[in-house]
């Protein structure tokens, strides 16, 4: 055990310096060879990053035996901008067979760690093939050809159709990694997706008679679902994630939403404080959208969630 008292292999007489990542990796790599802890049992096992990609993922493989999804990020780590892994999420990943991101950069803190998983580990991102919007804070004036990735809006779930597109994406990684489950896993898919695409449709049905347009939301995560719908977002109440918006900045939301009748929308998992202050300011209601980023993991509630922003958008800016 002498040889794991800090971050320095000796290897044939040289010395190799790891990085805390690769450390940790090798201590979990080196416990797994002596069989200590759990298991990799004979079935499939995949990881999925966050909350949304769980759902998403979990829709496919919709109690398919022996093939298991495991969340790495628990709904209730709060934000994801300072999430630091710990040991078990290494080993989680290390003994998967397959691990499923976002992409557009959301799993930033996973950059090293996947950089040193074993060969055999699939990575997965679910963005292919999406058109990426810039996010509304900050860089915003960057052309989208010269944005940094770190501008992109990764929260491209929000979206029903952006979701229905994830979901083939994951479908098409699963068949070809796994395709003893082929057939349950273009079923399962094909099922979802017609959901996911009905409630776009509806959707699009419903705010085709809002008379209003505008929505100030708690921080810039629905740019997505505005797409879809042709809504403005007006204003973003929290652009730095963390820090509350200065007296100038809200007297400047006051401002908007007294010109362009914008609706207030807070977030579940989000500080509510600032958004109310700025409602009440303005004296306008306060709704709900949720981004689907905490909260329960049953493989209903992704849709359930949609449905409820779909329900909250239209008492905003139907009346």
């Amino acid at each position: 055990s002498g040889m794991l008292d800090d971050a320095t292999f000796r290897v044939s007489g040289e010395s190799m310096s790891l990085r805390p990542a690769a450390l940790l990796l090798a201590v979990v790599l080196l416990a797994s060879c002596g069989g200590l802890g759990e298991e990799k049992g004979g079935g499939f096992t995949v990881v999925a990053s966050v909350l949304p990609i769980y759902l998403l993922t979990v829709n496919v493989v919709d109690n398919i035996k022996g093939v298991v999804v495991n969340i790495l990020v628990s709904p209730d780590s709060g934000d994801l901008h300072n999430y630091q892994l710990l040991p078990g999420d290494l080993l989680r990943l290390s003994r998967s067979d397959m691990v499923i991101l976002n992409g557009l950069g959301l799993e930033g803190f996973l950059h090293d760690a996947l950089a040193d998983l074993p060969p055999e580990v699939r990575v997965v991102t679910a963005d292919k093939g999406l058109e990426p919007l810039l996010l509304h804070a900050g860089d915003a004036h960057h052309e989208p050809s010269h944005a940094h990735r770190g501008d992109w809006d990764p929260h491209l779930w929000v979206s029903p159709v952006n979701a229905a597109r994830m979901v083939a994406n994951i479908r098409d990684a699963l068949v070809e990694a796994d395709p003893s489950h082929a057939e349950a896993y273009r079923a399962n898919a094909a099922e979802f997706i017609g959901r996911l695409e009905a409630l776009h449709a509806r959707m699009l049905a419903v705010a085709a008679g809002w008379p209003k347009r505008a929505i100030i939301t708690n921080h810039d995560a629905f740019g997505y679902l505005a797409r879809d719908l042709d809504l403005e977002i007006a204003g973003v109440v929290m652009l730095t994630p963390g820090a509350s918006p200065s007296a100038a900045e809200l007297l400047r939301l006051v401002e908007v939403i007294r010109q362009e009748g914008a609706a207030v929308f807070i977030e579940p998992g989000y500080p509510e404080g600032p958004a109310r202050r700025l409602a009440e300011d303005a004296g306008v209601p306060v709704f709900t959208l949720d981004p689907c980023t905490t909260g329960g993991a049953e493989p209903e509630r992704f849709l359930e969630v949609m449905e409820k922003n779909l329900e909250n958008l239209d008492a905003a800016l139907g009346g």
